[in-house]
């Protein structure tokens, strides 16, 4: 049995990787730090059985190694702070097993552990009371953007205002203001500081 553990914070992932070789003690274990490496075993003609992994590398919030699993049929646990609903429901569509809380404590990740091991479903109790929360608020929704819009958002992200977003992106400020003006419509975004903070939590890391 062949196990990817991926996560960034060299702590946490000896914690995982310490909890699974009390469960499996025959298993091999893969450490991975970054999601080149993890693509990287996951891709290898001798690939892994299970992958547990975090959503949150260094920024953002990446669910490419979740999308990978599920096109290569390879059972995938969820150990992240993130929770939320657009998560949730971003993961059910690639069959994600087990989705623990960093928040919940050992005995949650030994039971998505379990679970994950043995084909059944898991869902630590935040993650339960986040899918059943009857209060309202507006989720960190995927953005829908044009290649236009992302190029400057890419560009503003980076701290340049407007005018000096426009002469490197070498177009007119009415067209930036163009671009951020639909982005905004296209989204439902509030304001222009929304726009920023939900493209940061999904599309920086793509």
């Amino acid at each position: 049995m062949k196990i990817l553990i991926l996560d960034d914070h060299d702590a946490i992932r000896m914690y995982v990787n310490q909890l699974v070789a009390s469960i499996v003690p025959n298993a091999t274990i893969f450490l991975s730090n970054s999601i080149e490496s993890a693509i990287s075993s996951i891709n290898a003609t001798s690939s892994v059985d299970f992958v547990i992994c975090d959503l949150e590398l260094n920024f953002g919030c990446n669910t490419l190694i979740p999308e990978l699993c599920c096109d290569r049929k390879i059972p995938c646990m969820i150990y992240s702070s993130h929770v939320n609903m657009v998560l949730i429901q971003e993961l059910e569509k690639y069959h994600v097993r087990s989705y623990v809380s960093k928040t919940s404590g050992i005995e949650a990740l030994r039971s998505g552990v379990d679970a994950l091991l043995n084909g059944k479903k898991y869902q630590c109790s935040l993650v339960k009371s986040t899918i059943e929360s009857k209060s309202e608020f507006k989720e960190t929704e995927k953005l829908d953007l044009t290649k236009g819009q992302k190029a400057a958002l890419e560009v503003l992200i980076r701290g340049f205002n407007r005018e000096e977003a426009a002469d490197i992106l070498n177009i007119s400020l009415n067209t930036l203001n163009n671009h951020i003006a639909r982005a905004r419509e296209m989204n439902n975004c509030e304001n222009f500081e929304e726009l920023l903070r939900r493209y940061r939590f999904w599309d920086l890391m793509s």
